[in-house]
């Protein structure tokens, strides 16, 4: 899925819908240029989980055994 990204204008409540990462980033600064001209693009950004991705306390704790072996 390559629609994870999405990101938030910090000076009003505009939120790009889900893209791509480049999309994203360019979406918000064009969201500046109609908006907020002559502020500089700033705001957040938050990414979407996959389906596959979701492994919970569990996968966590997995994780470590892994990355510290015995």
């Amino acid at each position: 899925m390559s629609a994870k990204f999405r990101y938030w204008c910090g000076e009003c409540g505009h939120k790009t819908p889900w893209l791509d990462e480049g999309e994203g980033a360019e979406r918000l600064a064009d969201h500046y240029l109609r908006r907020h001209p002559g502020t500089e693009p700033g705001g957040d950004f938050e990414i979407r989980a996959g389906e596959g991705q979701r492994s919970g306390c569990l996968g966590g704790v997995a994780r470590l055994f892994l990355l510290f072996p015995g």
